[in-house]
């Protein structure tokens, strides 16, 4: 891992007791949003209508810097949605990406579809923050963690109704896979260099089990990379840059879906 990811995870293991004491378990489970059922990711990545874009907003990013937005969340992600994506991705890091728990929560009093909280998972006590904020799926890191902390956090995620977005970065990742994770990710991004390798989809699909639904992470720059991954058996695809670059992201993903559109019809 490289100095950025290691500072993110040794601050988050810093702080995480110190929010676990500021706001307890007991009190997360009084948040309105806790005992609503998630909305499945999974259907919606399959849903007609749907592209199976799973849209990210952020502020910053290591690789990137801060992003100069002329739209805040309400508006970029009302964008997303009416251009038929599947699912919202938030981050909600803030020392890295600027972002924050209210941006989550945010989303979720705005949009009816599936909700990713997008961050650094060490704890099982974050999944319970991500579902009180409203999120349905989490992103699990695999190389951000063991088997028995894999497992464990699977399983408090599928008892709160939310779905797991398992993400791997090469073949070793896979084996802290299990067959109770709900979606499989494969990241581009190279997490030691933060490199993008484009190759990686291609590479990495022979050995993805089919127990899972595939999503394709970052990398993705424009209509013709969703349908190559596509064809390759990805479903999901988890595009944030791609749109972040422009000042007004859910134009930029309005393009790409029109695009996309067009691929498809003339295929």
């Amino acid at each position: 891992m490289n100095a950025i990811l290691n500072a993110i995870t040794d601050g988050l293991r810093r702080e995480l007791p110190e929010k676990e004491e500021r706001i307890p378990l007991p009190q997360l489970r009084t948040s309105p949003h806790y005992d609503v059922p998630c909305l499945s990711l999974v259907d919606y990545l399959q849903r007609e209508g749907k592209n199976g874009i799973i849209a990210e907003f952020k502020r910053a990013s290591p690789s990137r810097g801060k992003y100069r937005l002329d739209a805040g969340l309400p508006e970029t992600t009302r964008g997303y949605m009416q251009a038929g994506c599947s699912g919202l991705s938030i981050l909600t890091e803030p020392h890295h990406f600027n972002g924050s728990l209210d941006d989550l929560r945010l989303a979720r009093s705005l949009h009816l579809c599936p909700i990713l909280r997008k961050d650094f998972m060490l704890s099982p006590y974050q999944i319970h923050e991500a579902r009180a904020a409203g999120a349905d799926v989490v992103l699990l890191i695999a190389a951000l963690l063991d088997a028995d902390s894999v497992r464990d956090m699977v399983a408090v995620a599928h008892d709160l109704g939310m779905q797991v977005l398992f993400e791997c970065h090469d073949e070793r990742d896979l084996d802290l896979w299990i067959p109770e994770v709900d979606l499989i990710g494969v990241n581009a991004r190279n997490l030691s260099t933060l490199d993008m390798d484009h190759d990686r989809f291609e590479r990495m699909a022979p050995r993805l089990p089919r127990e899972s639904v595939w999503v394709a992470e970052s990398g993705l720059r424009g209509a013709e990379d969703i349908a190559a991954a596509r064809a390759l058996g990805y479903s999901g695809f988890l595009i944030g840059d791609a749109f972040l670059r422009s000042s007004l992201p859910h134009v930029a993903c309005a393009t790409i879906a029109r695009d996309l559109d067009a691929l498809s019809s003339s295929s």
